[in-house]
């Protein structure tokens, strides 16, 4: 009389089972692509890349300025810049005002090293 249940709990649990290991690849797959973007030389182009003019403000955050530079293209994702910018202790630098040249081909060091030099500015 019941014999419809065992049957299809037994498919529940295969589908849910599924979705699980599905998942579970879909957030190690993503964790891995940040943690690459955090520690490799990621860059959005190959050299010689495009040149990018960026201003940033006395006012600007650095999570503000972080979107800006992804917003322009010059980064691909500004939480791992902003991770990558942590580990490298850029909050004790100070990032100055002023209009800067960033190529997009150019790694998150290089630009978080120009933003941190006070030579690194255009005006």
């Amino acid at each position: 009389m019941n014999s419809w249940k065992p049957a299809a709990m037994t498919s529940v649990y295969i589908v849910l089972y599924s979705l699980l290991v599905l998942g579970s690849i879909a957030l190690c797959l993503h964790g891995y692509r940040f943690c690459y973007n955090i520690f490799a030389d990621v860059r959005v182009a190959d050299a010689p890349g495009k040149e990018i003019s960026v201003e940033v403000h006395s006012t600007d955050a650095f999570g503000d300025i972080a979107v800006r530079l992804q917003d322009k293209g010059v980064i691909h994702d500004r939480y791992s810049f902003l991770v990558r910018a942590k580990l490298m202790n850029t909050e004790r630098n100070k990032i100055y005002a002023g209009k800067y040249t960033l190529n997009n081909s150019m790694t998150y060091e290089q630009i978080l090293n120009r933003l941190t030099v006070s030579e690194g500015f255009d005006q």
